[in-house]
């Protein structure tokens, strides 16, 4: 179904290099909106520093070098959204081996753009799915978002509107009254998280789940929160999983847009009953 067209060759070099510091995983990306105090924060920094020791180390060790109690320990995993301390580390060990692999690959940014578009069945699946429930909604498809992936949501909105489904899009500057005052009137609600853990987004997919409204997420493809909330997961993979600030170049946005396009297809199939 999908094919590649066209082969870019440009004889350009881009590389991005991270040193191998505490700085070369980004706290903040991890820590999210969870609200940790400093020697939590400290035994955090401690950890990401002697990763490749840590388990072996364990929780007492661990606390003992940091001054504090091994409650601290298992008090911060809880609060990252982990389910102790052994999954904590090996969340942080996967997130230190994915920086490595970024620094180590011989592969440029550039040279992606050579790859062939690739939808995996389970992607395919998901949007087809989206698609025949925003086909069968009855009221409105509400469709949330904020900061870069806030456009990717307006973007749906827009292509929804124009071909007629009622649709309203929210972004994180607006009031949660938007939103909550409307929940009788939404059939569908369709968020837009990279990360898939802001608190605001999170927050709407469980009022969603706890009223009855059927939601469908657009999110990257690790564990995260968002996915528990969500009906329906719509994975994008994402070339750059620690640029939460989205300065340096990635084509996750340019995938999220066409999976935007392949629902709109398959809306479309739906409605005209083309196989």
């Amino acid at each position: 179904m999908f094919k590649k067209y066209c082969t870019l060759k440009i004889d350009i070099s881009y590389n991005f290099t991270m040193n191998k510091e505490i700085s070369s995983l980004d706290i903040e990306k991890i820590v999210g909106d969870a609200q940790l105090t400093d020697i939590e924060m400290s035994v955090l920094r401690f950890l990401i520093a002697h990763i490749d020791s840590a388990l072996e180390m364990g929780v007492r060790e661990i606390a003992k070098e940091n001054y504090t109690s091994t409650s601290t320990v298992m008090r911060l995993s809880k609060k990252l959204g982990y389910n102790g301390f052994i999954d904590m580390y090996y969340k942080l060990l996967a997130h230190n081996n994915s920086t490595e692999d970024m620094n180590n690959s011989s592969r440029t940014f550039v040279e992606q753009f050579e790859d062939p578009i690739e939808v995996k069945y389970d992607q395919y699946s998901a949007i087809k799915v989206a698609a025949k429930e925003i086909a069968d909604a009855k009221n409105l498809v509400f469709i949330y978002g904020t900061g870069f992936m806030g456009m990717m949501a307006e973007y749906l909105a827009k292509k929804l509107l124009v071909i007629g489904v009622k649709a309203i899009y929210s972004n994180g500057a607006d009031s949660i009254g938007i939103f909550e005052n409307n929940l009788e009137d939404i059939s569908v609600l369709i968020l837009f998280s990279r990360s898939g853990r802001s608190n605001h987004v999170i927050n709407r997919a469980t009022t969603a789940k706890e009223n009855g409204i059927y939601t469908i997420s657009f999110l990257n493809d690790k564990d995260s929160p968002l996915a528990d909330e969500s009906d329906c997961l719509i994975k994008v993979h994402d070339d750059n999983i620690f640029d939460d600030r989205n300065q340096k170049p990635t084509l996750f946005f340019s995938k999220v847009i066409g999976m935007i396009e392949l629902l709109i297809y398959e809306y479309y199939r739906l409605k005209t009953g083309e196989d």
